[in-house]
């Protein structure tokens, strides 16, 4: 991949290995020590099949959060990204609550808190952007989601991890073959323009991607159980400090816990004017940065904070596609843009 590559945007299928992992696995890792998991075409359809069978009264999500992830209908309540005095004095034992491990980092310390002294509350970690989370900063007893097309090089996936036998065994069709295309085409990709029609495929495929009863792909089972973990966390890791050694006066609030965290899912900027504008230029010189999230669960309506970060905030990519040179480049072209 030449210098001139893009850098951003959605992932290539990672190449396919005959070979045990050296270390442990993706999908090793993220199921260690659960009693069990499961795998749905994506994580929306995996929360949907949690609720349909806990059937908890309430379920209460976080105001910052993807609203391809509200699929509890009128069951939801929303609590804010702070110590909500809702959620702690409104909860009840049967409720279930989404957590949510944001840009990699571990779910908030309050949360992990009363996650602990609230044992008759169904917990969940939303772990789509977390690729790796230390055991002692997990949410105590918590069931977690996985959205692995958000991390690697996977066509589908959404991983339900907890005591799935208490839900019974779901009949799960098989999802459709084509939804590899934009990965493989991705993959293949030598210059910007094969990029971009890569692109036109995922916005295609990614419509389909609805709350449904299909089973994760073989392909995405097979790369999860033979791609080693560690590398992609250190190369995060990595491509993380670099950015940060130069852009550290405009990172997120948020960044800060990102420094600790074992692989941060991006560099979340805080852009004060125009970062839709921005966003645009970067994209112009094939820089693809994310928004996370263009439309929350609820708009931040109940949180001004979420609202807040919503309007301002641009994730750089940190992901194991690249090294030191296109994290230099990339933050280069953003300083032009915030300095």
């Amino acid at each position: 991949m030449s210098e001139a590559m893009p850098i951003g945007g959605f992932f290539g299928l990672e190449p396919a290995s005959a070979s045990a992992p050296d270390g442990a696995s993706v999908l090793d890792r993220w199921t260690a020590g659960a009693p069990g998991w499961l795998g749905f075409h994506n994580a929306r359809s995996a929360f949907a099949h949690l609720i349909r069978r806990l059937d908890p009264a309430t379920v209460w999500l976080p105001c910052y959060l993807c609203r391809d992830m509200d699929v509890a209908g009128a069951r939801a309540r929303y609590y804010g990204s702070g110590d909500d005095p809702a959620l702690r004095s409104e909860l009840a034992d049967g409720d279930l609550v989404l957590t949510l491990a944001a840009f990699g980092a571990p779910v908030a310390e309050g949360l992990r808190r009363l996650a602990s002294a609230r044992p008759a509350v169904t917990w969940v970690e939303d772990r789509a952007q977390a690729l790796a989370v230390p055991d002692a900063l997990a949410v105590p007893c918590a069931w977690r989601l996985y959205s692995p097309r958000k991390l690697i090089g996977v066509g589908d996936g959404g991983l339900l991890v907890g005591p799935v036998a208490r839900l019974g065994t779901p009949d799960l069709a098989e999802p459709p073959a084509r939804h590899l295309a934009a990965a493989e085409a991705r993959a293949e990709a030598r210059d910007a323009a094969q990029v971009g029609a890569a692109y036109r495929r995922y916005v295609e495929i990614e419509r389909d991607h609805t709350v449904s009863d299909l089973a994760m792909a073989d392909a995405t089972r097979e790369i999860l159980a033979r791609l080693p973990l560690d590398p992609l966390a250190l190369r995060r890791r990595a491509n993380f400090e670099i950015l940060d050694a130069r852009l550290a006066d405009h990172a997120a609030p948020l960044a800060i816990d990102l420094r600790r965290a074992e692989a941060p899912f991006g560099y979340p900027l805080v852009i004060e004017r125009d970062r839709d504008g921005v966003a645009a230029r970067l994209a112009a010189d094939d820089m693809f940065c994310a928004v996370h999230w263009r439309e929350l669960v609820r708009g931040g309506a109940e949180d001004a904070g979420a609202q807040a970060r919503a309007a301002r905030l641009l994730t750089l990519p940190v992901d194991h596609r690249y090294g030191a040179a296109e994290m230099t480049r990339l933050a280069e072209r953003v300083l032009r843009e915030v300095a």
